[in-house]
């Protein structure tokens, strides 16, 4: 069985609007994909050369080509070279062992520095359950992924491609999913900029012999979540430019919606990310970004806090040490923590800074 979530941004590339509908299917058996060119913006022929990819795989793998999921990754607005990626898969070799794991997420890799590839296990009913996957991205990054309302009716990309060797049933691993993505490639941003290819997909085998029912879920649907965060972290870490992962906890809100919504606003401040990367303890920043994110609170109740030094409470700044914040804000993981209240709801969200790389990077991605 398998499951997916795709980009919310109105201009979709075609691999989403192919993967979407193929996702109809009641098997799923792989996923090919290309990186350099992210087939988007590329009209009917566009569409054509996404089935015709899992065409070409699927003759290698004994498969329909409507049991495979395609993606694609890199520049906008030209058409894939079809003669390299026929050739390439005329070249499909799966024999080899785990070494391949690191080729896959390698071969995904645009601007990325890394690949980025985690697995975990847990013990479920006397069984240890497997998940285990690979993501890539580092630019073009601010996922709002969600399922496709229908098939066919809806730069670099955050692609992210799961497997476990749980028995889980499409409905159930459809909802497992899009609650870890929620929580966990929803809440990051490199940019803020949301790609039109952004895809996460996760395929169940039933290999443990483990089902997944109503009295297990929880289990395995932190499992998933474990992974999901992992590969997350692993995405704004490598950031283009980036030198620092920031986390960004909001507390004290009404509601998980409201936290999330300024824990991002403030994630996605360039102002704020420019002062992280000088280590600046510009709190100013901080509290006019959750001020602008839309969600009503007292300006009175708030608190900001980076790393362990408090440098604004209830309102007013803190007779804080300068050199103690800018020491807090050396690390190249740094916590940021908001409250804007008393509220039961708090929400994390991760972020990197902006450096000098990430305009040189993005100043010259395409010439």
């Amino acid at each position: 069985t398998a499951a997916g979530v795709f980009t919310r941004n109105q201009v979709k590339a075609a691999p989403v609007l192919v993967s979407a509908q193929h996702l109809q299917s009641s098997v799923v058996r792989g996923i090919v994909f290309n990186a350099g060119n992210a087939n988007c913006c590329t009209g009917e022929r566009g569409e054509y050369n996404a089935r015709r990819m899992c065409e070409l795989a699927a003759a290698h793998l004994g498969c329909a080509a409507t049991e495979l999921l395609v993606c694609s990754t890199g520049i906008i607005g030209h058409q894939l070279p079809m003669e390299k990626v026929e050739a390439a898969l005329n070249e499909f070799d799966l024999s080899r062992g785990d070494e391949i794991n690191q080729a896959v997420a390698r071969a995904s890799m645009t601007t990325d520095t890394v690949p980025k590839y985690f697995a975990a296990q847990r013990e479920i009913d006397g069984q240890l359950v497997t998940v285990g996957g690979q993501a890539k991205g580092v630019g073009m990054i601010g996922p709002n992924m969600g399922p496709m309302a229908a098939p066919g009716a809806l730069h670099a990309t955050m692609l992210a491609f799961l497997t476990t060797d749980a028995q889980v049933e499409k409905a159930r691993l459809q909802s497992t999913l899009q609650h870890a993505v929620e929580r966990t490639f929803n809440s990051v941003t490199v940019d803020g900029d949301t790609s039109t290819n952004d895809t996460c997909l996760l395929l169940a085998n039933g290999q443990s012999g483990i089902t997944i029912g109503a009295e297990n879920q929880r289990a395995f649907g932190e499992l998933v979540e474990l992974v999901c965060l992992e590969l997350a972290k692993k995405v704004v870490r490598d950031g283009e430019g980036a030198t620092k992962l920031v986390t960004i906890e909001v507390t004290g809100a009404p509601t998980e919606g409201d936290a999330k919504t300024i824990a991002l606003t403030i994630a996605n401040s360039p102002l704020v990310k420019t002062a992280i990367f000088g280590r600046d303890p510009n709190w100013g920043r901080l509290a006019m970004a959750a001020g602008r994110a839309g969600v009503p609170f007292d300006a009175h109740r708030l608190s900001i806090q980076l790393g362990e030094v408090q440098v604004f409470r209830n309102g007013e700044p803190t007779d804080f040490d300068l050199h103690a914040a800018e020491a807090a804000m050396e690390p190249k993981n740094l916590s940021i923590r908001v409250r804007i209240g008393d509220g039961p709801a708090s929400w994390c969200a991760w972020t990197c800074d902006f450096s000098y790389d990430y305009v040189k990077i993005n100043a010259e991605y395409h010439t």
